[in-house]
């Protein structure tokens, strides 16, 4: 929509599997690259402010009482914290990706006209991806609504959107950010967005590990322990807050180890760790691949890096395992079946 110069709304986001009163995000933006949202929690008393003044990224927590700051420059997008035009991003990444429309006829929400469309996921995506419903405005277009189903057709998020307000006229000042009294200013730099991470031998690697590291008790002939890398979200003091769940769409606490295979300059790479349950199941919507059972666990089985490789993922009561290769499926579930 070019003729978009700010809007304003507040989104209310109900996830059936967390079974509390709904997460609210209460958003203004505006041309080219100002924002500000707050999120309330669904007990309201903790708040994540995220603010873009044209001159800086800012993202407030209450609960740790620290303050994320970037300055917004030339290499700005190797240090952004968020997309300011949160609208365009939710309805393009979330809603909208990888899915087909279909009118199925219209509604009156909150006094609206609204057409009712059902999204399903296109043919290359459609063993891994749910299908989902949105109302949108008949006069401008705008999304009211959103259901988001799971693979048994149950509603897993409902997403509301009230008191949409377009070009308005909201001044600069709007996004201004405020310290608030007594919290903590971190200015991150370039270290806090890299993930570099040290090779070490799985004996090194297990002072680092919470959790038992399984290994397999078969691989493809010539394949041979080479490394193994630890990755934690407790890294840097930002990466810990952005997987501290403080929004359903936020990422989630993850410990992970990842042991290397090698045959030459072939490579097996298996990723173990545990993750906190939450939006787990979303993260499949891009993905393509079929369900599998791997020892009576569900399980997938997906296409990376352009087909030229393959992922098996599975869960166990404790892990998620993910088995990373060029091999055939068969081959994969060979290695996989004889886990530890």
């Amino acid at each position: 929509m070019d003729s978009l110069e700010d809007y304003s709304f507040t989104m209310y986001v109900n996830s059936t599997s967390r079974q509390q009163n709904p997460e609210v995000h209460e958003v203004i933006w505006k041309k080219p690259d100002l924002m500000k949202m707050t999120i309330l929690s669904p007990d309201k008393d903790t708040e994540v402010i995220m603010a873009s003044d044209g001159d800086f990224q800012w993202i407030y927590s209450s609960e740790s009482r620290t303050v994320f700051k970037t300055e917004i420059s030339d290499d700005f997008n190797d240090l952004k914290l968020f997309e300011p035009d949160v609208y365009a991003e939710f309805l393009n990444g979330i809603i909208l990706n990888g899915k087909l429309p279909s009118l199925l006829g219209t509604e009156n929400i909150d006094g609206k006209n609204a057409y009712v469309l059902e999204l399903t996921p296109s043919e290359k995506n459609e063993s891994l991806q749910w299908k989902s419903k949105i109302w949108v405005d008949r006069e401008n277009w705008m999304l009211l609504r959103s259901e988001i189903y799971d693979n048994k057709e149950n509603i897993y998020l409902e997403i509301e959107i009230r008191d949409m307000k377009l070009n308005t006229g909201i001044p600069d000042s709007e996004f201004e950010f405020k310290v608030p009294d007594g919290a903590q200013v971190k200015v991150l730099g370039s270290e806090d967005f890299k993930n570099e991470t040290e090779k070490m031998t799985l004996e090194e690697a297990k002072q680092f590990i919470d959790f038992e590291i399984l290994t397999p008790e078969y691989l493809p002939e010539g394949y041979e322990f080479n490394y193994s890398m630890v990755s934690s979200s407790k890294d840097t003091p930002y990466s810990t807050f952005v997987h501290s769940g403080f929004s359903i769409f936020a990422g989630q606490h993850y410990e992970k180890i990842t042991l290397v295979y090698t045959k030459g300059n072939n490579e097996i790479r298996i990723i173990e760790g545990v993750s906190e349950k939450g939006l787990h199941e979303i993260q499949n919507f891009e993905s393509e691949g079929e369900y599998i059972q791997v020892n009576n666990m569900n399980g997938t089985i997906s296409p990376i890096f352009g087909g030229n490789m393959k992922a098996l993922t599975w869960e166990n009561e404790e892990l998620e395992v993910t088995i990373v290769s060029s091999f055939d499926k068969a081959e994969l579930l060979n290695i996989a079946k004889s886990f530890s």
